[in-house]
């Protein structure tokens, strides 16, 4: 049974920053399709272009604006009622502009709500701010639930909890009405192969069928917890309309541990010519394992996840292959 919560964003008007990423653009999808909404996107196209939204194009409000650039971007706010604050740069990226990074993940955050604090309006409902279970950096405490510590090991995870700090501090000290999402490991259909920072499955997925060799990097035995992109947006648009999550922190994940073997192996099922060919390990989120705990999403917001990984890979396989 669906969740009534989600009607209330039915037809309102949505601004979604970093509409044109992987999340953001599927997001931007089902809020025109599945909610009649009145979405402007916002958008630097530092790694994807307009393409991504061609079905919505004619139904979306598209600006070509960087989130830093207060004068372009603060207007585009007048009378909002939701707005997803997805902009960033990706992990992989982070390290070698550290500075853009802290302003596009952390800086931008504070600006959005600085300018929220000393402005008016009044019609604007919830910000969701999107994390990353990244944060939580590398535990033997496993799965990781909302109250553990973090442990920061990358530039990235230390400017996306810099915004959630700043995100929940303008909640409790000026009620800005703000929930957040720390997502792990999103993969699925409408992620571009293209795209250096695509994330490992993706990049598995291509390589099977462009018959290249899935690199394994290590022994392979290092863990993550694959969330599908459906149930991503989901939980996302849970976050922005459920009155349980205003002022809190939420994992989105599958609680499900699995290895880069396992993901090779699967995939290899579908794909019978596929190779797999193994290298030594990378300094970029050396993480040996991670799996999140969801309880609280579920017991909170009653959401649950509803698409498995071999489900999910196939989906996904299926989608590479109309654009290969």
């Amino acid at each position: 049974m669906r969740n009534t919560h989600y009607n209330k964003i039915k037809g309102k008007k949505v601004l979604v920053t970093g509409g044109l990423g992987f999340v953001g653009h599927n997001l931007v999808k089902t809020l025109v399709n599945d909610y009649q909404c009145k979405v402007i996107v916002v958008d630097d196209c530092t790694n994807s272009n307009e393409s991504v939204i061609a079905s919505v194009r004619d139904k979306v409000t598209f600006h070509k604006v960087s989130v830093l650039d207060g004068d372009a971007f603060f207007p585009l706010m007048v009378d909002v009622n939701y707005i997803f604050h997805l902009a960033c740069i990706q992990i992989a990226a982070s390290s070698s502009d550290p500075l853009l990074d802290m302003q596009v993940n952390a800086q931008s955050t504070l600006q959005l709500l600085e300018q929220i604090r000393h402005g008016e309006y009044p019609v604007l409902e919830r910000i969701v701010y999107t994390s990353s279970c990244s944060v939580y950096g590398s535990t033997s405490r496993l799965p990781l639930d909302e109250n553990d510590p973090t442990n920061v090991l990358s530039n990235y995870a230390a400017t996306k909890l810099l915004g959630e700090q700043y995100t929940l501090i303008y909640n409790r000290n000026y009620n800005i009405p703000v929930s957040i999402v720390r997502y792990s490991n999103v993969y699925g259909y409408g992620q571009s192969p293209r795209n250096p920072y695509c994330g490992v499955l993706g990049k598995f997925i291509h390589n099977s069928l462009t018959c290249q060799p899935l690199t394994v990097v290590g022994d392979g035995e290092q863990t993550r917890d694959y969330t599908f992109i459906t149930d991503a947006v989901d939980a996302t648009i849970l976050a922005a309309v459920h009155p349980m999550a205003y002022g809190d922190v939420f994992n989105v994940g599958s609680g499900i541990e699995t290895s880069v073997n396992r993901l090779a192996n699967l995939i290899s099922d579908y794909v019978k010519d596929a190779t797999i060919t193994h290298v030594p390990e990378r300094d970029i989120d050396n993480i040996r394992r991670r799996v999140v705990d969801i309880e609280k999403i579920h017991q909170r917001l009653g959401w649950v996840p509803k698409m498995g990984l071999q489900k999910g890979i196939e989906s996904t396989i299926d989608w590479y292959k109309t654009i290969l």
